[in-house]
């Protein structure tokens, strides 16, 4: 829905709509994501309204032409074949599957080739007609404007989108796990993927920037992991990832390596987990993540697109816009003692799937 919605309207084709766009050497482009989609344009000062008149017929007038349909069915499902060869992603998508069962964070975020064929025209007009409305959603524009003047421009654009209702106001958690689960996944290729994946928190939870900071010290070139199990030679990557969402998401530690050596690294991978869940971080990984931390989002927030992109999540999701005002304080706010609680919350005392990818059995 999100690509089709630039690819024609009632007034403008695909071809005109990026001819008006490249001519003043702007951009357009729709995306959607686990919670979210979103359409963004990227013009100079003088093209704003140009900018606002393209979003707001994308938005409100697009005819979805089946013919845009048929070609992004074909680049979508060519994405998920590409995905099945990747073993980090058949590593994660094997894993949130068992994590979360029937919750829909267990879905793969660009579907199954069976879900994704049997979308129609119809499917993509209603998707649209429910979600793009007025109180579900956030219009940010950063730059050298003026608030009065692109707030009237905007209203006046968008005065006919429906009023509708805020969505995803009851998201449920997933049941937890009751046990340890070890799920596996065979691929014909000349490499190994290990993932151990635990519940993680939700992007309202206290714990939230306790986790990030584990995040940060677990995947850099100094981390304990990298230290313990890549500069040996057992593994080609490793590192941790998660998802944090509207409800708890996802914390996982993960490694590549040569398929003769999953079993003891699986066991120095584990090994380092249950420290890190014991001990928490050491003063020095805590200070050095924390600099990073603070310092990657000061870089993000010198682009105009991908500062406003945060602060209009943020609204959207309940934090307001400027959340991201409190991330200095936060982050320097954990301490040590947070850290360990915290680790231990996740890490310790709730089961764990453990993922693994490995080429088939020789006969």
């Amino acid at each position: 829905m999100a690509k089709v919605l630039l690819k024609g309207t009632k007034t403008r084709t695909a071809e005109q709509i990026a001819n008006e766009i490249e001519a003043v050497g702007g951009s357009i482009s729709g995306e959607a994501g686990n919670n979210s989609f979103s359409v963004s344009v990227d013009v100079m000062k003088p093209d704003v309204k140009l900018g606002v008149g393209l979003l707001s017929d994308v938005l409100l007038n697009a005819t979805f032409p089946e013919k845009a349909i048929a070609r992004e069915r074909e680049i979508q499902i060519a994405a998920i074949q590409q995905e099945e060869e990747q073993l980090a992603a058949v590593a994660r998508n094997i894993m949130r599957q068992a994590l979360f069962a029937q919750h829909p964070y267990a879905l793969r975020t660009n579907g199954s080739i069976d879900s994704v064929q049997r979308l129609t025209q119809k499917d993509l007009i209603d998707f649209r007609d429910r979600y793009v409305a007025a109180k579900n959603g956030v219009i940010f524009v950063f730059g050298d404007v003026k608030a009065a003047e692109v707030k009237q421009l905007v209203e006046e654009a968008l005065a006919k989108m429906k009023p509708g209702a805020l969505a995803l106001t009851d998201a449920k958690p997933s049941t937890p796990l009751g046990k340890p689960e070890t799920v596996e996944s065979r691929k014909d290729k000349a490499q190994g993927v290990l993932m151990v994946g635990f519940r993680g928190a939700s992007l309202l939870s206290p714990d939230r920037y306790a986790l990030e900071l584990i995040d940060e010290a677990s995947s850099d070139l100094g981390s304990r992991f990298f230290i313990r199990i890549r500069d040996p030679g057992w593994a080609y990557y490793v590192g941790a990832s998660q998802m944090q969402g509207l409800v708890p998401g996802l914390f996982a530690f993960y490694l590549g390596t040569d398929p003769q050596k999953i079993e003891p690294v699986k066991t120095a991978l584990l090994d380092e987990i249950y420290k890190l869940a014991n001990d928490g971080l050491t003063p020095e990984e805590l200070a050095r993540a924390k600099k990073k931390l603070i310092g990657q989002q000061e870089i993000a927030n010198q682009s105009n697109e991908a500062f406003g992109y945060h602060c209009a999540l943020d609204e959207l999701y309940g934090l307001g816009f400027d959340f991201y005002k409190r991330l200095e304080h936060d982050v320097n706010a954990v301490t040590p003692e947070h850290i360990k609680l915290v680790a231990a919350k996740y890490f310790r005392d709730q089961p764990y799937v453990l993922a693994t990818v490995r080429p088939p059995e020789k006969k």
